[in-house]
């Protein structure tokens, strides 16, 4: 229970008193309003300076007492903080006074997000509707990092009845929010694949008792409002982001199986396009650690196995019984021995039929009931990799891990071009990739020795992580920029050939 004590306020009692527990009484409810009422009429100048001034943020998330109070759907403080008098000491008497402005913007790391990011995201639609009919709040507004918007934040988080008022109250604004992309070019169909485990059951959560009770289909409702709107799921370069992903490249990263099931059933979506990395869906999935999705994928979500039951006349996912008698029949209309040399077309099918497609037809039928349909989708980078450090190891190499590190750093990085890939992300995405054989996690180097006692010596040193990456990347096409996402890698080789 929250104190109704009048103590002088600080930033940290502040923030706390508007950060309302999701389980708060009644009664705490009050008290907390019963205080923040007695510090606006008795500590007028301090409040407006704990309101308003960047030196009073949380430090950690960059939000001020605003954006802690809409996040928390606590909105008789939202109402409280937006109708408080600032006071401005150097002002005129006669200069009338300033209100907390309704889209005060949160500092870093949250840069310019409003009260409306964050009750869009927490679920709080009473917040929502308080903030744009009554204060006029921005309903679009953008964050200074990607320009995010509380609509997308909405989609990631799975607030359906928000999305819907966010969709149609921007309508009457004129504001068609449902086809915009934000700066890394995602749009609300790649937020849909990146809904966590935990929000899967949508504003329902308190019905289950682990996150894991849901198999995802709870974000079904909201994948079928949206595109209800017209968003197609479908894996066309026109439907990429930035990095390629699609949004089934983002569902396999979320893990959401019910969701990749949807768009293959309902929408005719595959994995068959690879990201701008090289990767397919099941590549990010296995990456991710989501190993259910990734075999799903590979055995009934390529294009390899659609295009064998294409092949033999059926539709996927046809029994193995239908496939055999399906095959055989194929087999004593096509076989060479036969001497059909013509063009032939099935009655049964659409699939026309050459004087050579026997080999087809075989392989259609080996690869479904021998190979049980499985998916060849694998980036053939990763694979490069593997032969090389297969050949190296039948070799006999002193060391394969050292032979093999440039080209793994070169694997990684060299589908990004001038922007670089970060130095910070480098082990994580490594052990996504390689996990047998992870990231080095103490950073060794070795030099010669330069002084009279020890001259021609090996010295190791230990140091950190970038200085690690350039003694080992010398000599290499790989080399080191500075921009404003910290040191990035950059494979010249690359560069020059774009």
């Amino acid at each position: 229970m929250w104190s109704t004590t009048t103590a002088k306020p600080t930033p940290l009692l502040l923030l706390s008193l508007v950060n309302l527990p999701a389980d708060a009484s009644e009664s705490e409810r009050a008290a907390r309003i019963t205080t923040l009422k007695s510090w606006i009429e008795e500590h007028p100048s301090l409040m407006s300076q704990l309101l308003s001034l960047q030196e009073y943020r949380d430090k950690k998330t960059g939000c001020m007492s605003l954006h802690w109070a809409a996040g928390t759907g606590f909105d008789e403080a939202v109402e409280l903080l937006l109708n408080v008098d600032l006071i401005d000491n150097g002002a005129q008497e006669d200069v009338p006074s300033k209100k907390l402005p309704v889209d005060q913007e949160a500092y870093h790391p949250s840069t310019s997000r409003t009260a409306l990011h964050y009750a869009a995201r927490n679920g709080h639609l009473s917040t929502c509707q308080l903030l744009i009919s009554k204060y006029g709040a921005d309903s679009h507004p953008k964050c200074g990092r990607g320009a995010v918007t509380p609509i997308q934040l909405a989609v990631w988080q799975n607030r359906l009845s928000i999305v819907k008022y966010l969709v149609d109250v921007n309508a009457e604004r004129g504001i068609q929010v449902a086809f915009e992309r934000n700066g890394f070019s995602c749009g609300l169909m790649h937020w849909l694949g990146l809904v966590p485990a935990k929000r899967w059951s949508g504003d329902l959560d308190h019905e289950f008792n682990n996150s894991d009770e849901d198999d995802g289909s709870g974000v079904l409702p909201l994948a079928r409002y949206l595109h209800s709107l017209g968003i197609s799921y479908e894996s066309t370069p026109e439907n990429c982001n930035a990095q390629g992903h699609t949004p089934n490249h983002k569902a396999a990263w979320g893990g959401n199986l019910a969701l990749i099931k949807y768009f293959r059933d309902e929408h005719g979506v595959y994995d068959t396009i690879q990201d701008e990395a090289g990767n397919y869906c099941a590549d990010i999935a296995r990456m991710r650690g989501n190993m259910e999705v990734h075999q799903w994928l590979l055995e009934h979500g390529s294009g390899d196995r659609a295009i064998s039951y294409k092949t033999l006349g059926l539709e996927v996912g046809a029994s193995m019984d239908a496939v055999k008698r399906r095959y055989w029949d194929l087999a004593r209309a096509h076989h060479p021995d036969k001497k059909k040399h013509q063009t032939l077309a099935d009655k049964d099918c659409n699939y026309v039929y050459e004087d050579n497609d026997f080999i087809k037809i075989k392989a259609a039928y080996e690869h479904l009931t021998k190979q049980h349909g499985i998916g060849q989708q694998k980036n053939p980078k990763y694979d490069d990799v593997k032969l090389l450090e297969n050949k190296l190891a039948s070799s006999g190499a002193d060391s394969v891990d050292d032979d093999l590190f440039i080209h793994k750093m070169l694997a990684i990085i060299s589908d990004y071009g001038e922007d670089g890939f970060p130095v910070s992300l480098i082990s994580r995405r490594w052990n996504q990739i390689w996990p047998d054989r992870p990231f080095p996690t103490l950073y060794i180097i070795e030099y010669q020795a330069k002084s009279q006692t020890n001259d021609g010596l090996t010295v190791q040193k230990k140091v950190n992580l970038l200085r690690f990456l350039k003694w080992r990347c010398k000599g290499s096409s790989i080399s080191f920029r500075d921009t404003e996402r910290g040191v990035v890698l950059v494979n010249n080789a690359k560069s020059r050939q774009q």
